[in-house]
């Protein structure tokens, strides 16, 4: 857990008095190390007990846990690698500030990935070969790489970016099936329009969203609980948030191959072949 992200991430749910200490912190990281709570109300002009509420605002035991993360934050902290991008920053830094952020999501998703819906997801899988599945944007990327890899192993997977298409696709359906829907924000017109449509079919629903409370993770049957990305100001899409669907989407097929290990197996051969004597005979 890198704190300073996680406080960066949060500082502006916070309430007043704690956003003021969690912005002095993101200032002088550094300093905090060697304080007192005490010593860190009073040259944060807030109260010990601030001090306190903050460490549990942030998922933090007590004052002595944070001390100890931004302890082992030490060397991004000297290093200057929990900021964002900033204008003429060389080459090298950027990949050391990406590779951070980047593997900081990750093991918060890893920690918010819940077995139980994994496990319902697998059920799914087992007692229903026929699946739906669309995404916006980034997260029509890992729509699609949802159903490239299930389609892989004889699962019949449709995923089209044409919101309308898919919508006619639900409608005339008579197969017993399942959608499967990502967004990051969870209240993407579209995707709603698209999972109360499959409720009203009876189809089931199976979101990935970081917002457990938004509308789409109420409408669904299953909640896929990812980590928010925390994405910088400058990026060209919402990286973070990708790589963690991503990650979750390899971890779902895992966990079914994993329980099906030899017939995943034997498909995934047979298709690579497949493929290549295509490409041969091009």
């Amino acid at each position: 857990m890198n704190i300073l992200f996680t406080i960066q991430h949060q500082i502006n749910k916070l309430p007043k008095a704690e956003k003021k200490l969690a912005e002095w912190i993101l200032e002088q990281p550094e300093s905090v190390i060697h304080m007192s709570a005490k010593a860190l109300s009073q040259a944060s002009e807030t109260s010990p007990a601030t001090v306190v509420r903050l460490c549990y605002s942030l998922g933090l035991e007590g004052f002595t846990d944070l001390k100890l993360k931004l302890s082992a934050n030490q060397p991004a902290i000297k290093g200057n690698l929990y900021t964002d991008i900033v204008p003429n920053e060389d080459i090298d830094t950027i990949k050391q500030k990406l590779l951070l952020k980047m593997t900081d999501g990750l093991e918060k998703n890893r920690e918010k990935l819940e077995v139980e819906s994994i496990e319902q997801v697998i059920n799914l899988l087992e007692t229903t070969d026929f699946m739906f599945t669309y995404g916006i944007g980034a997260s029509g990327i890992v729509a699609d790489d949802f159903a490239q890899k299930f389609l892989r192993i004889g699962k019949k997977v449709i995923y089209s970016k044409d919101y309308h298409l898919l919508t006619t696709a639900i409608v005339t359906n008579e197969m017993p099936a399942w959608l499967f829907l990502v967004s990051n924000s969870g209240e993407k017109q579209e995707v709603i329009n698209l999972a109360l449509l499959a409720k009203e079919q009876g189809i089931p629903v199976v979101c990935m969203t970081s917002k457990a409370h938004s509308t789409l993770a109420t409408i669904a049957d299953v909640l896929l609980h990812t980590a928010d990305g925390g994405e910088a100001r400058l990026r060209s899409s919402a990286t973070n948030s990708l790589l963690v669907q991503l990650y979750s989407v390899d971890v779902l097929f895992s966990a079914y191959a994993t329980k099906h290990y030899d017939k995943t197996l034997g498909q995934l051969e047979q298709t690579k072949t497949t493929v290549q004597i295509i490409e041969q005979n091009d």
